[in-house]
């Protein structure tokens, strides 16, 4: 498998994005893509770190499941709490990621980092993503679309430095199938380009690569924040 990676700063002054592809060992690679919080400093440092301690983690274990993936991000918000309190500062991340070992995947995220799962150049998987629209619209408390746009960018769950608010979420998908594809993304991507669009972009352009490539020209016109995403077909 070999990742197609895009990464840029967008519009802003720099990119606070941190993306990571890195075989584990000969049967497991570790895609991530991480975020750093809007609003915050250092940003691209709490990116980092995130998403490298995930990675110092998962290289020392056997077996990854679900218990070592929060495990992991723990370990990244050890890490990020210790640059609070360095900088005196304010810090954190969203993380999403894949575990891709033999046949068998394993999706993590904690905030609004998004992934995706296509078999057949179809959707077979989507993240829901830890945010305030999506916490209301399951509630029912607000109906109002117009109202909801608002909490669009406000993240319920994070990695900086508390655990209670950085639960990791997973998906196991098992037996994947040649050709499958997975896409993780910032929202810097998919505020621009939803499920459907990719969706469409892959089945037409019948090729990852091809797709990739349109997918970051039309960002490159539109993004206004930083704009970061893995694609990677299984084989």
């Amino acid at each position: 498998m070999n990742p197609i990676i895009i990464t840029n700063k967008g519009q802003r002054d720099i990119n606070q994005d941190y993306v990571l592809a890195q075989n584990i060992n000969s049967d497991t690679l570790l895609l991530i893509v991480s975020d750093g919080m809007g609003g915050y400093d250092h940003g691209e440092i709490a990116a980092k770190l995130a998403a490298e301690n995930v990675l110092a983690y998962l290289s020392t274990i056997s077996e990854i499941n679900p218990d070592q993936l929060q495990k992991a991000i723990n370990k990244s918000n050890l890490a990020i709490r210790q640059l609070k309190q360095e900088k005196k500062t304010d810090a954190g991340a969203t993380v999403g990621g894949v575990v891709i070992s033999k046949n068998n995947a394993i999706c993590f995220w904690v905030g609004d980092v998004k992934i995706f799962h296509l078999r057949n150049n179809k959707i077979h998987f989507e993240s829901s993503s830890h945010t305030l629209i999506n916490e209301v619209k399951n509630n029912g408390s607000i109906t109002d679309t117009n109202r909801l746009r608002k909490y669009r960018h406000i993240v319920t769950r994070s990695v900086q430095g508390e655990i209670k608010d950085s639960q990791v979420e997973t998906k196991i998908i098992a037996d994947l199938s040649e050709k499958d594809i997975f896409i993780i993304c910032s929202d810097g991507v998919h505020d621009i380009i939803d499920g459907l669009s990719l969706q469409y972009l892959i089945r037409s352009s019948g090729d990852a690569k091809k797709a990739t490539g349109k997918i970051e020209e039309r960002l490159k016109d539109e993004a206004k924040d930083n704009y970061s995403m893995i694609v990677v077909q299984c084989i």
